[in-house]
């Protein structure tokens, strides 16, 4: 303790704050009271360590900081200090011998809206209930961490539960080891990761990224580019101003509109896109593949469903829909300019003894052949353009005109 003395004293001109407590007890709970001035656009500095302590935060219209502290042993209490320098309020309590680790202990702050807040504890949970204009920061190692709106930046992280922010005017960065991780709304970009939860947030303004390695992942409208990552859920997305990409190892991926590319793998279900305007990439390993409404080129394949793409060939970009165990399906505008190689390999054993298969079109053949192991078709559209391959194992194949048919 003497050596933190000796550098709080070196750090400039201090205003020291001699520890002078108001107390009140009710039956064996004592509560102590401190306040402090501050002005608009303050700091508020929390650090605990050793003890386990919830940390919350209201609000008020006053220019002061007032701390209630329920649940703290006097033996700890004499390891807490407080200190102001200049228009930054600091409490700090380190315990470092047992005491109080095994307690529980809540530090109450009601501060003014116009603040910053650095909330840092090592056993507790972390809440801001009103809004904050400002930047917040808040760390916990066995916790969760629940905070509201707020005009500004916020960074919250915690090993130990789970992540919720209100809307957020500002960029987020949100991180857990062990929950769910949620937002509201970001006015900004937005960072959100977790090891062992889903991730749920609204519509985000900026770029978004998004990882868990155990959960879901769901997303409204992103303005900007989306990058989502599960290694054991599903991906939902609503829609994407800018590139795409979303993985999963174990689920379905979901996407409404993107406006740019995207790359869309799962390992273990169905992927559905609803709009791209460049290049798209869909693949599973397990499930059907739609992508509709696509403006470029796609490469899509799947190793057991079907696969449809509605598409608008641009370009000089080349497009392949392949599955190795169901039907593919094409939609093309009616004046598009495309060269279609389609083929259909057949496999006996397969279910192929006794099924026909046929390559159906809403567009002439330029060649056509067929025998007991392969169908083969060849459409010039509108002169030719863009290469497009379409190929299944023991499935059929339409290439259709317009829109999808019924």
């Amino acid at each position: 303790m003497a050596s933190k003395c000796v550098r709080y004293l070196s750090v400039g001109i201090l205003a020291l704050v001699v520890l002078v407590w108001a107390t009140a007890s009710a039956g064996q709970s004592t509560t102590r009271t401190k306040t402090f001035k501050i002005g608009k656009g303050g700091t508020l500095i929390v650090q605990i360590e050793g003890v386990g302590a919830d940390v919350t935060v209201s609000t008020w219209e006053k220019n002061e900081i007032e701390l209630r502290i329920d649940g703290l042993s006097d033996q700890a209490l004499k390891n807490l200090e407080t200190r102001e320098d200049g228009n930054t309020v600091h409490v700090e309590l380190y315990v470092d011998d047992g005491w109080g680790r095994s307690r529980s202990a809540r530090f109450s702050f009601t501060v003014p809206t116009e603040i910053n807040l650095d909330l840092g504890t090592s056993g507790g949970d972390i809440s801001v209930a009103n809004m904050i204009k400002g930047t917040v920061t808040a760390g916990t190692s066995g916790g969760d961490i629940d905070v509201g709106e707020v005009a500004g930046d916020v960074s919250a992280a915690t090993s130990g539960g789970d992540v919720e922010v209100g809307k957020v005017t500002g960029k987020v960065d949100l991180k857990t080891a062990g929950g769910d991780v949620k937002a509201l709304e970001v006015i900004g970009d937005a960072e959100l990761e977790t090891s062992g939860g889903d991730i749920a947030v609204g519509d985000v303004k900026g770029a978004c990224t998004a990882g868990t390695s155990g959960g879901d992942i769901s997303v409204g409208s992103v303005e900007k580019s989306l990058v989502a990552s599960t290694a054991g859920g599903d991906i939902i997305i609503e829609d994407v101003g800018g590139d795409a990409r979303a993985s999963t190892a174990g689920g379905d991926i979901v996407v409404g509109m993107v406006s740019g590319s995207a790359v869309l793998k799962t390992a273990g279900g169905d992927v559905e896109l609803r709009g791209a305007t460049g290049t798209v990439e869909a693949k599973t390993a397990g499930g059907d593949i739609e992508c509709a409404n696509i403006t470029g080129s796609i490469n899509a394949g799947t190793a057991g469903g079907d696969v449809f793409a509605e598409l608008n060939p641009m370009g000089a970009g080349m497009s392949s829909l392949e599955t190795q165990g169901g039907d593919v399906q094409i939609v093309l505008p009616a004046d598009a300019k495309a060269t279609i190689d389609a083929r259909i390999r057949i496999r006996r054993g397969w279910g192929g003894d006794k099924e026909e298969y046929e390559i159906i079109s809403d567009f002439p053949a330029e060649t056509h052949e067929k025998d007991s192991k392969l169908i083969r078709g060849r459409y010039v559209i509108g002169g030719g353009g863009a290469t497009i391959r379409l190929e299944t194992v023991n499935g059929n194949i339409e290439i259709r005109k317009g829109n999808r048919p019924k």
